[in-house]
C-alpha cells in the first residue's frame, strides 16, 4: 500500500487484527449496526449515502421533516421537553448548554472531575468557578463522584451560585444518587447542565443506574460511547421552556452536518426503544456470571456495588478491574492488547473495558481465559513514584478565563513546582484535568505527572517534558 495514507493504512491495518474491541464506540466497530435488517444495510451503504442537505433529507439547523420527527422521537425515548442530535459530540453540546444557561460573569459550581470540553466552555463563557471537590477512593486508586455533602459545601463557598455542572456517571462508570440533590438546588433557582456522556443507555433497565434525563435542565448524552452510533454522534436533552439553545447549537456544530451521524444517532434511537430492554437485561446476566468468575481466579477484582459507599452505584455492563497493590494498571492494559482484547482505559490500579449487548457469551469466555492464563508477575509496578491520581486538592490562583490570555513561559516539569499553569493538564484517558488553568502546580501532581510519561501514557499539557506557567 502507498506509504502517503498514513492514517488510512494504520486504520486499515488495525481492523485487520481482529482486536475485541472493549472501548468505545458503542457500534463495537459495526456490530452494533447488525441487529437487523435496516442496520445492516446502514452499515453495508455507508460509503454510498453520505449526502448533503438535499430534497426531502431536511436540514438539522432548521429541522421541519424527517429530522425534525427524528428529534421528536429522541424526546419521547428519553422523556424530555426537547432533544437535539449532535454531530461533534457530547463537547458541542456542552458548550450550548453553557452558553445557554449562564452570563458573562457568572458564579457557577463546577465538579473538579468534569470533561475538558466544561473547561473550554468555563474559560469561553469567562465564568467564575467554584469546584466541587471530588470523592478519591484511595484503597482502589479511583475517584468517585462528589457526594451531597460535597457539593452542598461548594454552595455555601459561593456567593451567588446561578448554576451546577455535574456528571453523571464518572468514566468508571460510578454515579451518586442525584436525584433529590437536584431537585432542591432547582428549587434553589439554580440552573442545571449534567453531563450524562457514559449513561445513554441508562433506563434500560432496573439493574443500571437511575437515568436522571428529565432532571437536569441540560442533559448530555454520548450515544457514542454506549449505543450504536457512529463517533461524534451525542444527544442533547432540554427541559427548559424558555431557552436560546437553537441558537448556540447553530454556533457550535458545523452548518455542513454528517447525515452518516445523524442516521446513526435515528438508529441508536430505534435500537433502545426496539430492542433496549431485552437485550441489556442479557448483557447483565452475563456481566454479572462472568464477574463472579473472573473474580474466582482470585487474580484480580471487578468493581461492584458492594464495594462502594452508600448512595454511589456503578454500571454494572463496565468492567472496572482492580489489581492487586503494587501492580500497574497501565501494563495490565498492554497484557490484554497484546492477546487481542482493546480496554477503554487504564490508570494506576487497573483498567476500565466498555461491554455491550453486542458482545457475545464467547467475549466473556475469552475475556475469562486471557485473564487466566494471566501471571501477575509481569505486572509489577517499578515506580518508586506512588503516584495517586486525585489525591491532592490543587490551589486555584486565577480564573480559567483570566489565565487564558496571559502571556506564559515554558519551564520543565521539576521547575514547575508553585508555579501557575496556563493550560489544562489532562492525562487521557480519562480526559479530565489534573492541573486547570490557574492552579498552583504541586509536587504531587509533578509526581503523577511524570508517572504517566514513564507509563508511555497521553498526558495533554506537557511537551518535551516541560509545562506553560503564568506568574501573577
Amino acid at each position: 500500500m502507498s506509504e502517503k495514507l498514513p492514517l488510512l493504512n494504520e486504520l486499515l491495518k488495525y481492523h485487520e487484527e481482529n482486536n475485541l474491541l472493549l472501548s468505545m464506540p458503542g457500534n463495537k466497530c459495526g456490530l452494533g449496526f447488525l441487529r437487523d435488517d435496516i442496520g445492516r444495510k446502514f452499515a453495508d451503504r455507508l460509503g454510498y449515502i453520505d449526502i448533503t442537505e438535499v430534497d426531502p433529507l431536511d436540514n438539522l439547523h432548521c429541522p421541519e421533516g424527517v429530522i425534525k420527527e427524528a428529534q421528536e422521537l429522541l424526546s419521547k425515548t428519553y422523556n424530555s421537553k426537547k432533544a437535539y442530535f449532535m454531530v461533534n459530540g457530547s463537547s458541542g453540546g456542552n458548550l450550548a448548554s453553557i452558553f445557554d444557561a449562564f452570563d458573562e460573569g457568572d458564579e457557577v459550581i463546577v465538579e473538579r472531575n468534569c470533561h475538558k470540553s466544561i473547561y473550554n466552555g468555563l474559560i469561553l463563557r469567562k465564568l467564575k468557578v467554584t469546584y466541587i471537590e471530588p470523592v478519591i477512593d484511595f484503597e482502589k486508586d479511583i475517584f468517585c463522584p462528589p457526594n451531597g455533602e460535597n457539593i452542598y459545601n461548594a454552595l455555601e463557598h459561593c456567593n451567588n451560585a446561578k448554576g451546577i455542572i455535574l456528571t453523571y456517571p464518572n468514566y468508571f462508570g460510578i454515579s451518586y444518587d442525584l436525584e433529590d440533590i437536584i431537585k432542591d438546588l432547582k428549587q434553589r433557582g439554580l440552573s442545571i447542565i449534567i453531563d450524562a456522556a457514559h449513561g445513554a443507555h441508562y433506563g434500560m433497565s432496573e439493574r443500571l443506574p437511575k437515568d436522571i434525563f428529565s432532571l437536569g435542565d441540560y442533559v448530555v448524552l454520548s450515544a457514542h460511547k454506549t449505543l450504536p452510533s457512529l463517533t461524534q454522534g451525542s444527544y442533547l436533552l432540554v427541559n427548559k421552556d424558555e431557552s436560546n439553545i437553537e441558537f448556540y447549537l447553530k454556533s457550535f456544530m458545523t452548518t455542513s452536518p454528517s447525515y452518516l451521524i445523524m442516521a446513526s444517532l435515528d438508529y441508536a434511537r430505534y435500537y433502545l426503544d426496539k430492542y433496549g430492554r431485552e437485550d441489556y437485561e442479557i448483557l447483565i446476566d452475563r456481566c454479572e456470571k462472568w464477574r463472579d468468575s473472573i473474580n474466582s481466579l482470585n487474580k484480580v477484582t471487578i468493581l461492584s456495588k458492594e464495594k462502594l459507599q452508600e448512595k454511589y452505584d456503578i454500571d454494572i455492563t463496565r468492567y472496572v478491574i482492580l489489581l492487586p497493590d503494587g501492580y500497574s494498571g497501565h501494563k495490565f492494559l498492554d497484557y490484554l492488547r497484546k492477546n487481542k482484547i482493546q480496554s477503554e482505559m487504564s490508570f494506576s490500579r487497573g483498567i476500565v473495558l466498555i461491554l455491550s449487548p453486542f458482545n457475545t457469551e464467547s467475549d466473556f469466555e475469552y475475556i475469562y481465559k486471557v485473564i487466566e492464563k494471566l501471571d501477575l508477575a509481569i505486572l509489577e509496578n517499578y515506580s518508586r513514584l506512588n503516584a495517586k491520581y486525585y489525591s491532592f486538592v490543587p490551589d486555584k490562583k486565577l480564573e480559567p478565563y483570566e489565565v487564558f490570555k496571559r502571556k506564559g513561559i515554558h519551564c520543565r516539569i521539576e521547575e514547575s513546582e508553585g508555579r501557575i499553569s496556563k493550560n489544562m493538564i489532562i492525562p487521557y484517558p480519562p480526559g479530565i484535568p489534573l492541573v486547570c488553568p490557574g492552579e498552583v502546580i504541586s509536587n504531587d501532581a509533578i509526581n503523577i505527572i511524570k508517572d504517566y510519561i514513564l507509563n508511555k501514557k497521553s498526558i495533554i499539557g506537557v511537551e518535551n517534558n516541560a509545562i506553560e506557567v503564568v506568574d501573577l
